[in-house]
């Protein structure tokens, strides 16, 4: 009782707060540290992959359904070979609110098929639709320079941390019944640094898939965007706000010229209520709908 009405203080003290309307980078700031080396190289290693690929499935965070899709993906991948969309972390929005919306949105743009999942819970509904828009794309497109191939391959993209390697994990034990995971993933972005050995995950037809770590849009400039790819946990991270934050948890810190609000506990704990959809709307690109 106690720490839910530490909570509930907690969140009235953040939304009786004002939150500015914009945040601007330092001047200093070094962008090459948004797009490391490593990215550009796995890339390319993905372009090299596409002669053996038959489909492109991009994963993305269902909190930004449209912020920080990476365009080079498009012009590189997805305009070679059939594309499906699907958004992970479905969980953490309101469907009934926003899967119409999102599925507009989408379909009058162009893409072809958007599908939502939640590989956490591997809802099989969910999991049985990704298995059959890939049957569809796969056997229903032209296989360019393997048509002598009896198998197909295809390969999942997208920026760190949503999602890619649980969806493959998830699709084989659906598909396999095999529980023990093929790919490793993890809580934090960064998990997967390079393109996969491909993982069967279907018997009939023959499907294999190939994990690729996240690659994150290279000329990344609006800071607002970022600031939300950081708050859905899919770049690292490195005040009023804050201070209330401290005040209603009583974060402090000892130091040798005294105590002081604990600044960085408090922004951990802010970043926190967000991600385990403590907030009222967990969608943070309503307003493009």
């Amino acid at each position: 009782m106690q720490n839910s009405r530490r909570f509930l203080h907690t969140t009235s003290a953040l939304f009786a707060a004002e939150f500015r309307q914009c945040f601007e980078l330092p001047a200093q700031y070094d962008y090459r540290q948004w797009f490391p080396m490593h990215m550009s190289v796995q890339l390319k290693k993905m372009e090299a992959k596409l002669r053996s690929v038959d489909l492109v499935i991009e994963v993305h965070d269902a909190r930004i359904p449209v912020t920080g899709r990476n365009e080079q993906f498009f012009r590189h991948l997805y305009a070679i070979r059939p594309h499906i969309l699907v958004l992970n972390k479905c969980d953490l929005i309101d469907m009934k609110r926003y899967k119409k919306r999102i599925e507009d949105y989408y379909y009058d743009r162009g893409v072809q098929k958007v599908l939502f999942t939640d590989c956490k819970k591997r809802l099989p509904r969910a999991l049985n639709d990704v298995k059959t828009s890939m049957l569809y794309a796969l056997e229903n497109t032209p296989r360019f320079n393997r048509t002598v191939k009896t198998e197909y391959q295809a390969m999942v993209v997208g920026i760190p941390n949503v999602g890619k390697s649980s969806l493959i994990n998830a699709m084989r034990t659906h598909t396999l019944g095999i529980k023990r995971k093929a790919v490793e993933a993890g809580a934090r972005p960064g998990v997967t640094v390079r393109v996969q050995n491909r993982v069967r995950i279907m018997d009939k037809p023959p499907i294999y898939i190939i994990d690729t770590p996240g690659v994150l849009s290279p000329d990344h400039r609006n800071i607002e965007d970022a600031m939300k790819l950081a708050l859905c946990d899919l770049v690292l991270e490195s005040h009023e706000i804050l201070a209330k934050t401290c005040a209603a948890n009583d974060f402090r810190i000892q130091r040798s010229m005294g105590e002081r609000w604990d600044f960085d506990r408090g922004a951990k704990h802010f970043i926190q209520l967000y991600r385990n959809s403590k907030f009222e709307d967990s969608n943070l690109d309503h307003h493009l709908f």
